[in-house]
């Protein structure tokens, strides 16, 4: 079976908005259609892409006093953008992702918009073609970035920057996993990304100082190293998460596959992989 084209696993339907609609837009498309980044075009062309990080990092820069509603998205979308032919495989796409440090690519005509392909179509198309292909063991991460519960909510907004990753991984003491926070608890279900700065700042009661187990997603799905890693895709799919943390027999943390991971092992075939299809 030859390798599928790129067009072959994108998104048809592109959620988009136009340069001139506001952050607040943006938002409820995120919100409502619940994905992590939408196109801005025009007249079926593509002008830039605005994702879940490029809201965070607008807002904890901007001083500006400015709603959502006050900001207009052309403040805040990326205009580097990668376009592809619909005919490139889904191979070489996976590896200009990885080269490029980037989580989508837009699939045009010309400068016609088709669709758009991102980490979690590559990761359908693994689960769905590259059964047998990979045990988990071989492309997860095994450094992993962790918190304790009471570590501060600032703690882990902090690692999330400075290690530039989209979720942190609570553990018990005995290296268990026991809850993640992600980029999506910051930027949806938190009242503030920064901390206020002001005298009576000292007098708010320490109760309202937000820790990672106050936030986190309490029992997070893991999966074992051993498994095949058509598994991790299929439950990220199902889930609508985007990593998972891989634990050993006892169930202690041992590393963590995410969706970049199943974009690297698509990277590396060295040649088409059987349908379980």
């Amino acid at each position: 079976m030859d390798l599928a084209s790129v067009f072959a696993v994108a998104t048809r339907k592109v959620i988009t908005a136009l340069p001139y609609d506001s952050l607040a837009v943006v938002r409820e498309l995120m919100v409502k259609h619940g994905i992590s980044r939408v196109v801005i075009a025009e007249d079926e062309r593509p002008l830039g892409l605005v994702t879940k990080k490029d809201i965070i990092k607008f807002l904890a820069l901007d001083d500006t006093d400015r709603s959502l509603v006050e900001i207009p998205v052309s403040e805040v979308m990326s205009g580097n953008l990668v376009l592809v032919k619909p005919s490139l495989d889904v191979r070489t796409a996976a590896n200009i992702m990885l080269e490029s440090d980037i989580s989508s690519l837009l699939v045009v005509d010309g400068e016609r918009l088709l669709g758009i392909v991102t980490k979690t179509d590559i990761c359908r198309y693994y689960a769905e073609h590259c059964k047998g292909v990979f045990k988990v063991r071989d492309f997860m991460t095994p450094q992993v970035i962790y918190v304790k519960p009471m570590h501060s909510l600032f703690r882990v907004m902090n690692l999330m920057v400075k290690n530039n990753i989209s979720r942190v991984l609570v553990l018990s003491d005995d290296h268990k996993p026991i809850g993640v926070v992600t980029l999506t608890d910051l930027t949806f279900y938190t009242s503030s990304l920064r901390p206020v700065r002001h005298p009576t700042f000292e007098t708010i009661p320490s109760s309202l100082i937000l820790t990672a187990e106050d936030i986190m997603t309490r029992d997070p799905i893991t999966i074992q190293e051993d498994e095949d890693l058509c598994r991790a895709p299929e439950l990220m799919l199902q889930k609508k998460i985007s990593g998972l943390p891989v634990v050993d027999e006892n169930g202690r943390l041992s590393g963590i596959i995410t969706k970049s991971d199943i974009v690297k092992a698509v990277a590396c075939f060295k040649g088409p992989c059987s349908s379980s299809a």
